[in-house]
């Protein structure tokens, strides 16, 4: 045993208490473990058949849609999981979090060795878990759903930043900064083309100039920080010798480390005890600073997303010819586009990013001269677009990267021309064609971008009238759904700043969705909701709340699905929105300008805090997004094994449909989510009802966005 002999005793003699019938089974040693799994299991399904008929047709597969899923109860969830236990005792996967090395599922085996006290590789997280199983499936511990109050209540301990206290310390930390760069531009007096000072300038009047540039997104980007040294200097010492050595360990093996002065002036480097709300800004920093996990698998990262690695003639991983290294695809509908321009680099770099596997290769590493469009890139444009146009089913482009609006105003006008010139001739092209024949024409392009976060200076009334101007001709060409997404995490992420660019791009027609990523730090209980209302408040629809995808390298920021499965039905379901209000819902992606007034009255209407309209799930490799699972097993660290299946509620390639389904392997234990939590100030007694939450269903895509798309 690896760990505390007191506390496996402890569990030993809980779930003795709890469950004395199904323990004295795992203690008849007259029972070998193949006949224990079998008594359980002729127990267990006529115990389910009997006593949770729902579940069983759970189990069996006959009944597996969304709301049958939400008819479960806590215990006959335990029931369903037990069974998926015992079918999977002794099945072997493989571990991606351990470079492919098989792991053998044995929970039943390994739960007798602890109960007989025999040595057994299990762990003390992987006894945790089982305990609760145990309890939950005697009733001795049942799920208790917390009430709306309690939500509001866990939402009012997070603060946002549009509140009036951190707008005031957020101010000085700006100030702080600036004095900063001023001490940076004056040593590199005589170098820099753009940002100099005069001869003979003041102290008050070089500041003065310094927030005059600070208004501009070129200004951050040419200043941003791009060292381990330069980012303890710019956070005041704010980093513990730990952090700094794991920062110094990244830039040597080659990742990239980059932030803009507007984005570290949203990190709080006073002392906790001076901060209003102490660890408020822990989200901020999950992105800024990186993990032991991540620089041990530098290097050894695989591709979580297979789809899009794709050679020239050959099908990808979701069953797609791709025209180029710029088409990301699926989807039958839909095609992420990645230009050849700025596009491909970011305003800032998160700790979690996808593209940390192209890192390893040199690729994208933020060398931004690097990524000006090249002579080359007209034609490129241009045979990508006729992907688009010769293909039958496509008629969403998501142009991302990178992020969107790092393209030049110049270069993204010329993306937009390219799309609006193909959206056409698609619609000329069907005139041609009988009706059995018809290519779905072109109805929604969307913007993918974290600008608003990191460099809001960047939507600029330049950049805005392109964005006008397309979707007033984009109407003409059948495209009626024009739609920026954005990537908040954090409700202290929404600035002054954030909110008048969220404004300026509602004004131009844009609807304005967000996919958060659900890191532990944003994980905690209430945040997610928070975000939703503050969103919601600047006239932002929530789209995705998205579990961190990756093996190993992100374990430090993975929260478990259970988490992402509890706080959906437990914290976000306080916005639903009732029945009555959906046909309004479906007008606001016409109504951009009005989004904030339409959305106030349906929550005032409805007497809801935010409207949930963001679905949680994990984009998964090769099958795309899902939150349709089954916990079918348990490795001996207490990780658990989820087995997810597609969504079915919209297309598929017959790859995808064929494939059926994945098997992922969690990153950590329930156990170790739980601790980081408490070493952030949580209460790990909030979240007592997360080990009752083992399988899951993809909710059904808000009315909202019913006039958007299938995405």
């Amino acid at each position: 045993m690896k760990t505390s002999i007191n506390r496996i005793d402890e569990l030993v003699a809980k779930m003795k208490a709890d469950n004395p019938q199904l323990i004295d089974l795992f203690l008849d040693q007259k029972l070998d473990d193949a006949a224990l799994v079998q008594q359980l299991r002729t127990k267990i399904a006529e115990h389910l058949q009997q006593s949770y008929p729902k579940a069983w047709s759970y189990y069996t597969g006959e009944e597996q849609t969304e709301q049958d899923y939400y008819k479960l109860l806590s215990t006959s969830m335990a029931y369903l999981r037990f069974l998926d236990y015992l079918d999977h005792e002794g099945a072997v996967f493989k571990d991606g979090n351990l470079h492919g090395r098989q792991v053998v599922s044995r929970p039943i085996s390994l739960l007798r060795k602890v109960l007989l006290g025999q040595d057994c590789p299990a762990t003390i997280d992987f006894a945790e878990d089982m305990a609760h199983l145990v309890a939950q499936l005697s009733g001795a511990e049942d799920r208790v759903v917390p009430s709306r109050s309690q939500v509001l209540a866990w939402m009012d301990t997070h603060p946002s930043g549009l509140d009036e206290q951190v707008i005031a310390w957020r101010a000085k930390n700006k100030q702080r900064i600036i004095s900063l760069l001023i001490k940076r531009i004056e040593e590199q007096q005589g170098q820099g083309k753009y940002y100099r000072f005069k001869e003979g300038m003041s102290e008050q009047e070089k500041r003065k100039q310094v927030l005059s540039w600070w208004k501009e997104d070129r200004f951050h980007l040419h200043f941003a920080i791009r060292s381990a040294e330069e980012l303890q200097w710019y956070l005041d010492g704010g980093m513990d010798d730990e952090t700094v050595a794991i920062m110094r360990e990244a830039q040597q093996k080659g990742i990239p480390i980059f932030a803009t002065p507007y984005f570290l002036s949203l990190i709080d480097t006073r002392p906790l005890a001076e901060q209003e709300h102490p660890g408020s800004d822990s989200p901020l920093r999950s992105y800024l600073f990186y993990s032991r996990d991540l620089i041990e698998e530098f290097g050894s990262i695989v591709a979580w997303e297979k789809e899009d690695i794709a050679k020239p003639g050959e099908l990808n991983a979701a069953g797609w010819l791709l025209p180029s290294h710029n088409v990301h695809r699926r989807y039958p509908n839909v095609a992420i586009f990645i230009p050849d321009t700025m596009g491909r680099a970011c305003g800032g770099l998160c700790s979690y990013c996808q593209r940390m596997y192209d890192f390893q290769a040199g690729r994208f590493n933020f060398e931004l001269e690097k990524l000006r469009p090249k002579r080359s890139w007209a034609e490129q444009l241009a045979l990508n677009m006729d992907y688009f146009r010769n293909d039958p089913y496509l008629w969403d482009i998501l142009i991302t990267g990178g992020d969107a609006f790092m393209s030049s105003v110049k270069s993204l006008q010329t993306i937009l021309a390219a799309v609006l010139s193909m959206a056409k001739a698609k619609l000329e092209d069907n005139e041609n064609r009988s009706d059995e024949e018809q290519y779905a024409p072109m109805r929604r392009v969307r913007l993918g971008t974290k600008i608003p976060v990191y460099l809001p200076q960047r939507v600029t009334d330049d950049l805005v009238q392109v964005l006008a101007d397309f979707k007033r001709e984009a109407a003409q060409v059948g495209i009626d759904q024009c739609v920026v997404q954005t990537h908040v995490s954090s409700a202290m992420e929404i600035t002054p700043d954030t909110k008048k660019a969220i404004s300026k791009l509602l004004a131009a027609g844009w609807t304005v969705t967000n996919q958060e990523v659900f890191t532990v730090a944003a994980s905690r209980r209430g945040h997610s909701a928070k975000l939703r209302k503050v969103l919601n408040d600047i006239g932002v629809l929530p789209y995705y709340t998205f579990s961190v995808k990756g093996f190993k390298e992100n374990r430090q920021l993975f929260a478990t699905n259970a988490r992402s499965t509890q706080e959906q039905v437990e914290e976000s379901s306080i916005g639903q929105v009732a029945q009555r209000y959906h046909a309004q819902l479906r007008s606001f992606g016409s109504e951009a300008p009005d989004m904030v007034q339409n959305i106030d009255l349906v929550r005032k209407g409805d007497e809801i805090p935010f409207l949930s309209t963001d679905r949680n799930t994990l984009n998964l490799p090769g099958v795309g997004k899902s939150n349709t699972y089954r916990t079918i097993g348990i490795t001996e660290d207490g990780r658990r094994i989820l087995r997810f299946e597609f969504d079915h509620t919209r297309p598929h390639s017959k790859v995808i449909e064929q494939m059926g389904s994945v098997v992922i392997i969690e990153s950590k234990s329930i156990a170790q989510y739980l601790r980081q939590l408490a070493e952030m100030g949580e209460n790990p007694d909030d979240y007592a009802s997360i080990w009752g939450y083992s399988a899951g269903s993809l909710e059904p895509r808000s009315p909202v966005f019913e006039g958007f798309t299938r995405s």
